[in-house]
């Protein structure tokens, strides 16, 4: 071998190595996106006029800004936000995520918007307005509750493009931030929480004024088909160079042949021939090659060759090492001004900046002729590796002449011999060695090509984007901090299948024109000379290549409240309503079906009947109770056939409300303010037992006051010995006057009865301090009048009319309570006489503050004696549950549902619970509704008005906003003029005390009195009644008569007996007896005393006894009396 031929041997050699070199180079550069970290020092590609004009913020963009976000409890945001970015960008557009910041110290405002494809736009804009309404509907679907508000064009203008926007020229420095986003291990986390939300981002920039863009451009399919491609063929290419094997094999061999031939050959020939041609031509020819060439051959042996090798010119060796596909994983974006190659080598371009900041990615190429021919061994090694893509034009002109002239002769003549002998003797000796020799850089960058073609295939099934975040700042430092903050949160396991980087541009050229680029939400794009002294060059992008799995991680949303965006977390609640088999005269409306924060326009509708099995209203104070009672006893009552009762112990707002209508007749305990409620609890329906009653009374006596021992044995017996004292009889619950007892004589006969039990003096004093105490108590003042009325309220008049009983006035808890327990009694047993079984709804009862009746008592017992107060509320808690078969139904109002009687959650059919903002309590009345965890917490959240609803034939609780009761403005409640004559026993005998003739009664007010005379008519005899009936008519008075019939209607020689007896014991009898007249029979003053003192003359004229007589005038008269 000559030295001509080593050296083109070894020139050659060192070529391939060098290709192979550069090519490696470009395969780890694109694979591992080195390019990154380096985009700094690349030449910004100016924005082109024609883009601009394209990409018009008037028209390319429409943008929503986040006013509230709504998440469901316990579901993944990541998934959801994945399903509403594919949609927004399934037609082609870019989709932005920015927060803006506008000064220091001020609330984050948090933008999404979409982009047109310049390459789809149209003269409406089809595409953008699908895109925005798909992102806008896509938000408010899978966060239903969110408040998401379209920016108006001005608004667009104001924030994008003028220059105190956030894209303004106080913007004087950029970071960029390029990576792949991965989740962290949950597990290892304290509560397994999500920890990489863009909210920590926010919180860590919290006081500082930045502006943060999130930018994701759609990759077409066929984009992504190429890339996958591009990564296959690239790994194709390099997986010959993953292991290499040397072999090497010596073989000796011996032989020996003899040959002998011999042959005559003559020829002649002779011939003439002559041609002539002539050629102009011109050609121009243009041509376009892409492919991939790959290969390595080693050849040992013995040869004799001649080989001419011509490398291809510096403009086809761009072509090569630069592929199509392969280049668009780091710069898909370039298409936006380089349509419509994704990433293309472009000879020249217009750049920022007077010379290319970073070098030539390969060295200089000179074109080279070499030339060498061996014998021997000869060593030549090929390789090309990458996609090919170049582009070429040749232009040629040829000029051709020929002349020829031949003249030939032949003749033949041939003789051949031949003889053969031969000997052969081989041996040899045969020696075999074998390398294997493994690049580890090579297989390393296989592996990260097999992870990369996996993330195409996930590409293809959730979609592929071209992703990165930009932050500005008026200070450098500030976004180099954002940008470093929002890159440690993307990073994970993952992570570093490419390279992620950060970078910052600060000088002013490079600013202005970057944000030309991102104010029209397009990826700045870069440009790197591709070889020395060319203008061939590589454009890039900060964008990298994510899977729709991965986005919503780069473009994430807050997962919890930051400065600028409250989140609130609902749960879920049903949101249909079984009404198919409800009547349509049944159907109530409630309000609105309340969803994820938002009301809908579906209606919630209850079943009017289904109000006979009880309701249960619950929340804390303020939260909308009484407004949903107003909504219910209006909806009941609009048929007209329902009516209600409303015992309110607090507030008295409900006679504020209802009070001054028509229909509605209000009663209370401060006669100031509202028409007296007069009652006797002794008195019941002439179906009803009476020792049943005392049974149900002495109950509400233990659940109202606290009983121990034998003290309801003792106010038993003192009861019943009442009844027999005004003359009933216990066993055939008969009487022949008809007339009830009141607390006044319980009080007279409760001290005989302690005194004759067998307890020591210090118990009965115990019993006479806590029974007899308590029952003076209810004979004094307002509650005489109240709870000893001997004209007292029919059943009729309070549980058939429209009637709220207002007891907020009351000051003592142990009276609200028993009020309340002797009206629950009285409308059970006026329901009882009433016919029929299982009615439809005909009487609504509003218990408010239900716990001063059915408070929750223990079940253990003492040894005093059994639970009674337990057993006593649990009564009264069956006899509600009893009284819905007679068409009554009980609402229930409390504001803690943990005093009430289990008894009150379990037999009601339908609860509606609004905010509650205790646990225990949400629990308790959570779990009677059927609901879960997460909507029990939900429950201490709950908006004004808003309340979980459930039925027991309901599959699921529904939210529900209760409309608005339409109150008047500053509604008060007036109190009734009385009529000018109120026939009543006050009226009466006030009238009959004055001594005056009276004047005639009209004839309604005549027919009052005569109702008025019949129902007293045991009270007085047929004649008084004549007299009294004649008197107020016109009649003249009589003195005598007058006497008579005040002395038979106050009780006779009775109340004499009893003030004599009274007289032994008290201090001062006649005032107790005035206060007995003014509280039972609602006498004033003047005509109490008028009364008493005409009863005691009278009985002292009857009296036989003249020393009895003398010792009552003298004492009646030292007490204020005077004898007529």
């Amino acid at each position: 071998m000559n030295d001509l031929q080593m050296t083109n041997q070894d020139l050659s050699q060192r070529q391939s190595m060098e290709e192979l070199a550069n090519q490696l180079t470009l395969a780890d550069h694109l694979v591992y996106k080195k390019y990154l970290p380096e985009l700094q020092s690349y030449s910004l590609v100016e924005p082109s006029e024609e883009m601009k004009k394209t990409l018009d913020v008037k028209t390319c963009i429409k943008l929503f800004q986040m006013k509230e976000l709504t998440l469901k409890k316990g579901e993944d945001m990541l998934q959801k936000l994945s399903t509403v970015y594919h949609s927004s960008m399934a037609l082609g557009c870019s989709l932005a995520v920015m927060i803006d910041v506008p000064a220091d110290g001020a609330p984050a405002d948090i933008y999404l918007g979409v982009r047109q494809n310049p390459g789809r736009q149209s003269i409406d804009n089809r595409d953008l307005a699908i895109s925005g309404d798909a992102l806008e509907k896509g938000m408010k679907s899978n966060f239903p509750g969110s408040e998401v508000q379209e920016l108006h064009q001005e608004e667009i203008d104001a924030l994008l493009e003028d220059d105190n926007g956030s894209f303004g020229s106080a913007q004087s420095a950029i970071a960029s931030v390029s990576c792949v986003a991965a989740l962290r291990d949950k597990s290892k986390t304290e509560d397994k929480a999500f920890i990489q939300g863009i909210e920590r981002f926010i919180d860590a920039m919290d006081g500082d004024a930045y502006t943060a863009l999130f930018l994701a451009e759609p990759v077409t399919e066929e984009t992504q088909a190429g890339i996958r491609n591009g990564y296959e063929e690239l790994y194709s290419a390099l997986s010959p160079f993953r292991k290499t094997t040397w072999s090497y094999t010596e073989n000796e061999s011996h032989a020996v042949m003899e040959t002998f031939c011999s042959g005559t050959s003559d020829t002649v020939t002779d011939g003439t021939s002559s041609g002539f041609s002539d050629e102009q031509g011109r050609n121009t020819g243009f041509n376009f090659n892409a492919g991939m060439n790959q290969g390595t051959t080693n050849t040992i042996g013995q040869s004799h060759a001649v080989t001419r090798l011509r490398l291809p010119s510096k403009r086809t060796m761009v072509g090569v090492a630069a592929g199509a596909s392969i280049l668009a994983l780091g710069a898909v974006a370039a298409s936006a001004v380089f349509p419509p190659a994704g990433a293309a080598i472009v000879s020249a371009a217009s750049t920022v900046g007077a010379a290319v900041k970073a070098g030539p990615l390969f060295g200089a190429v000179v074109p080279m002729v070499a030339g060498h021919e061996t014998n021997g061994t000869a060593w030549s090694t090929a390789r090309s590796i990458g996609k090919s893509m170049g582009f070429g034009m040749s232009r040629g002109y040829n000029t051709a002449h020929t002349d020829s002239s031949t003249v030939e002769r032949s003749n033949a003549h041939s003789t051949n011999e031949q003889h053969s002998n031969g000997t052969t003797d081989t041996h040899g000796t045969v020696r075999t060695q074998q390398i294997e020799v493994c690049n580890k850089a090579v297989e390393e960058l296989l592996t990260r090509i097999d992870e990369q073609i996996k993330r195409t295939k996930e590409s293809e099934d959730y979609g592929c984007y071209s992703c990165a975040a930009y932050f500005l700042s008026s200070r450098p430092s500030k976004a180099l901090l954002a940008a470093n903050t929002y890159r440690s949160l993307m990073i994970g396991e993952g992570s570093s299948v490419e390279s992620g980087a950060a970078n910052l541009w600060q000088d002013r050229a490079s600013v202005t024109a970057m944000r030309e680029y991102l104010k029209r939400f397009t990826h700045p794009v870069f440009a790197r000379q591709l070889w020395e002294n060319e203008a061939d060059s590589l454009f890039y992008t900060a964008g990298t290549l994510v899977s729709g799995r991965e986005l919503p991680m780069h473009l994430g949303l807050p997962t919890r409240s930051v400065h600028g965006l409250p989140i609130i977390e609902h749960a879920e609640f049903g949101r249909n309503v079984p009404d198919e088999a409800m009547p349509d005269e049944d159907k109530m409306n409630l309000g609105k079906i309340y969803h994820m924060g938002k009301e809908e326009a579906a209606g919630l509708l209850l079943n009017r009947q289904a109000m006979a099995s009880h309701t249960f209203i619950t929340g804390s104070t303020g939260t909308g109770k009484s407004n949903a009672v107003y909504h219910l006893l209006d909806e009941i009552t609009k048929n007209g056939q329902t009516t209600f009762l409303v015992v309110e112990p607090a507030k008295g707002e409900y006679k504020n409300v209802f009070g001054n209508c028509t229909d509605v007749q209000v009663f209370g305990t401060n006669p100031r303010e509202t028409p007296l409620l007069r009652m006797n609890p002794f008195a019941f329906p002439e179906n009803i037992h009476i020792l049943e009653h005392i049974d149900r009374l002495v109950e509400i006596f233990n659940a109202c006051w606290p009983m121990y021992a034998a003290m309801p044995a003792v106010l038993k017996d003192a009861i019943e010995r009442s009844y027999q004292k005004v003359g009933w009889d216990l066993r055939n619950s008969e009487s022949e006057k008809g007339v009830f007892p009141t607390f006044f004589d319980l009080l007279d006969i409760l001290p005989g009865v302690i005194e004759e039990s067998h307890y020591s003096k210090d118990t009965q004093s115990d019993y006479v301090g806590a029974l007899c105490t308590r029952v003076k108590s209810l004979t004094n003042g307002i509650y005489g009048s109240v709870l000893c009325a001997e004209d007292a309220l029919t059943d009729e008049a309070l549980f058939d009319r429209n009637v709220i009983v207002d007891l907020s006035r009351v000051g003592s808890m142990e009276t609200k309570s028993l009020l309340m327990g002797i009206l629950v009694m009285k409308l059970q047993e006026y329901r009882m006489c009433s016919s029929g079984m299982n009615s439809r709804l005909r009487h609504v009862t509003v218990l408010e503050e239900a716990h001063n009746l059915l408070r929750k008592t223990s079940a253990e017992q003492s040894q005093e004696g059994a639970n009674l107060q337990g057993k006593s509320v649990e009564m009264l808690a069956n006899a509600i549950a009893e009284m819905r078969t007679y068409g009554e139904g009980f609402i229930i109002a409390d504001q803690a549902p943990g005093l009430l009687d289990m008894s009150v959650i379990r037999n009601t059919n339908t609860k509606i619970i609004l905010r509650l903002p205790d646990e225990e309590d949400r629990k308790l009345v959570g779990k009677s509704a059927a609901l879960k965890e997460a909507q029990i917490d939900e429950l201490s959240k709950l908006p004004l008005g808003v309340a979980a609803v459930y039925q027991n034939e309901w599959p699921e609780a529904v939210l529900c906003k209760i409309e608005a009761y339409p109150m008047p403005e500053n509604a008060v409640y007036h109190k009734p003029s009385k009529m000018p004559h109120e026939i009543n026993a006050e009226f009466v005998f006030g009238q009959l005390a004055v001594g005056k003739e009276l004047e005639p009664l009209s004839s309604s007010e005549m027919e009052q009195l005569k109702l008025w005379l019949k129902r007293h008519e045991m009270m007085l005899k047929p004649e008084d009644g004549r007299y009294l009936e004649r008197v107020f008519a016109g009649g003249e008075l009589d003195v005598a008569k007058t006497r008579k019939a005040v002395f038979d209607f106050f009780g006779g020689i009775g109340t004499v007996v009893d003030y004599c007896a009274a007289a032994k014991k008290s201090l001062t009898p006649r005032k107790e007896f005035l206060e007995q007249l003014q509280g039972q029979y609602g006498l004033k003053a003047a005509a109490a005393d008028w009364v008493l003192n005409s009863v005691i003359s009278m009985g002292m004229s009857l009296n036989p006894d003249a020393k009895a007589v003398d010792n009552l005038r003298t004492n009646f008269e030292q007490q204020g009396g005077r004898v007529l």
